[in-house]
């Protein structure tokens, strides 16, 4: 590991605190949903490895770079270098997969491992994840069970994905979420596969303006 590297990685992606999540039909559609995102203010990135040719969609966007991009839905230890080596700088996986902390720990690449149930978010803590990856949020009971969880668990750091809207994510950095994560409910699939970025644009700046009232409180 790069040390310095990998807290600098760490703190781009805490300093931005919103993350744009691409689950799309197409590898175009998540590039351009990328552009979308980052002109609506987005500094941070996430390519699903399910959406076709995922390693390209993160190549292209990376070599843009405009904000710093990662890749989602990480099974195994392979995947991250196949997503390393197209330019991912952090991982994301949807369940307890503890052999990609190393893999990603030897790349000086941050990674947010995906936990639901608090036996779930204390192993992932404790098998070396920089931040563990509540999901769904929204299904699991909200920022209450955030709050919740963060009693006995204080101090984890927690990204929350799964049905967050503009609407009601501040709720989540309000219980304790360091980061949060926002998919199909504001980087629609449809949306992006009918061509209509500037919808996307609009939901992302939607996002980005509530967090800017929100920090200047």
């Amino acid at each position: 590991m790069n040390p310095k590297l990998f807290e600098s990685r760490k703190q781009r992606l805490r300093d931005a605190t919103v993350i744009a999540i691409f689950r799309t039909r197409a590898a175009e559609h998540a590039i351009e949903s990328a552009a979308a995102a980052v002109r609506g203010g987005f500094e941070a990135l996430e390519v699903t490895m399910n959406t076709p040719r995922a390693s390209d969609a993160i190549a292209e966007i990376a070599i843009r770079g405009e904000a710093i991009v990662g890749a989602g839905t990480i099974l195994a230890p392979e995947q991250v270098k196949e997503a390393y080596d197209a330019g991912a700088e952090f991982i994301v996986t949807p369940v307890v997969v503890p052999e990609v902390v190393e893999a990603c720990h030897d790349l000086s690449v941050p990674v947010c491992m995906g936990a639901s149930t608090p036996t779930e978010i204390f192993t992932a803590r404790q098998a070396g994840a920089d931040w563990v990856k509540v999901f769904p949020g929204e299904s699991l009971g909200g920022p209450d069970y955030i709050a919740d969880v963060l009693g006995p668990l204080d101090g984890t750091p927690i990204l929350v994905t799964g049905g967050l809207t503009p609407e009601n994510y501040l709720g989540y950095l309000h219980a304790g979420a360091e980061l949060v994560g926002f998919a199909g409910s504001v980087f629609d699939a449809d949306v992006a596969a009918e061509g209509d970025y500037e919808e996307l644009e609009r939901r992302a700046l939607e996002v980005t303006r509530r967090l800017d009232v929100y920090t200047a409180q």
